[in-house]
């Protein structure tokens, strides 16, 4: 096949998917978060957050997943698969037991961002937990929104921030 009909059935089956309403653009599937206790982050994520779980198993010794996360093979694993919002499967956490977890203290590298509505009760809930959190504050989104943030660290020491538009 030459380069130029290549190009052109490229371009073609872009334009196609584009015009059947298919986004070709990037689109977030998941973020996952390792815990050390599965039942104790579903306290936040589900019972206080409000996330639905999806599904729970145990991850077979030796399967993708421990090349993924770098794990020892002794490592036991269990996932845990969450809906957020409209998204299926949108947020996980996966268990890990059998091996020391490096520690989140310092500098938080990452943050998962999430909206969510009843951002004060929320907030006294975390507050109740004794997790670490910040006072929730009030500012303006780039498009003049008001909306109330705070930001907490769990369990494990994953930042979250939670919002709330108003």
């Amino acid at each position: 096949m030459n380069l130029t009909f290549t190009k052109y059935l490229h371009f073609s089956l872009l334009f196609l998917a584009i015009s059947f309403g298919i986004d070709a653009s990037p689109d977030l599937k998941r973020m996952n978060l390792i815990v050390s206790d599965l039942d104790q982050s579903l306290e936040i994520y589900r019972d206080v957050i409000g996330m639905e779980v999806f599904e729970i198993k145990n991850s077979e010794k030796g399967s993708y997943a421990y090349k993924v996360f770098n794990l020892p093979k002794d490592a036991d694993m269990r996932f845990a698969s969450l809906n957020i919002g409209s998204k299926k499967r949108g947020f996980s956490l996966t268990e890990i037991k059998n091996t020391e977890l490096p520690s989140l203290d310092g500098i938080k590298m990452t943050t998962a961002v999430i909206q969510v509505e009843g951002l004060r009760e929320i907030y006294n809930k975390i507050v109740e937990m004794n997790l670490y959190s910040t006072a929730i504050d009030e500012d303006l989104t780039p498009e003049g929104i008001v909306f109330s943030e705070f930001s907490f660290t769990d369990y494990d020491g994953h930042l979250v921030v939670l919002y709330e538009l108003k």
